[in-house]
């Protein structure tokens, strides 16, 4: 399937797919941007970044719905904990940055609201790559769109390859 796009005159075709990686990427950097309030709410508590027993929940919460959604569960796994080592390096460069100035100004928001949404958003990562996969599998050659979507502060060009070349491994169910 192809989208035709015309640009003075000239018509350009383009994989329809590579939409739906952009969709995928701009997702997880929503994801990504929650990051700011779950350092803030850890910083406040003087609670570490690092939660083990929150991170087997995601994980086993996520694969499950993989499995559900037709996604390989195990070739899930690499992509949910690249997403979940990006969050911790954002919040440690927040708390890191927050140390020599405080940020003032900015409300942070209840822990509780902000899980919500976060799983909400790890749904749709989900979904969309489940829908994305329909079309055949994620190549090296949509790494640009995908990583050009990712623009949180403190996420670096590191924590980007590591999460699309994670991406790259997921499978569908066979």
């Amino acid at each position: 399937m192809y989208q035709v796009l015309l640009v003075v005159g000239c018509l350009i075709y383009f994989p329809a797919f590579a939409q739906s990686v952009t969709a995928l990427s701009q997702t997880v950097n929503q994801r990504l941007a929650m990051m700011k309030d779950v350092a803030g709410y850890k910083a406040a508590q003087h609670l570490p970044v690092e939660d083990l027993a929150q991170e087997a929940k995601v994980l086993l919460s996520a694969q499950a719905e993989a499995n559900k959604l037709g996604l390989e569960p195990d070739s899930v796994r690499p992509f949910i904990i690249a997403q979940m080592e990006a969050a911790k390096a954002i919040q440690y460069r927040y708390r890191a940055d927050w140390l020599a100035q405080p940020e003032i100004g900015w409300q942070l928001r209840p822990l509780t609201e902000v899980r919500l949404q976060i799983a909400k958003l790890s749904s749709e990562i989900l979904q969309q790559l489940a829908q994305r996969l329909e079309s055949g599998p994620i190549t090296a050659e949509e790494r640009g769109a995908f990583v050009k979507e990712l623009n949180q502060l403190n996420l670096s060009e590191g924590d980007k390859q590591h999460l699309f070349n994670a991406l790259l491994l997921v499978k569908p169910k066979h």
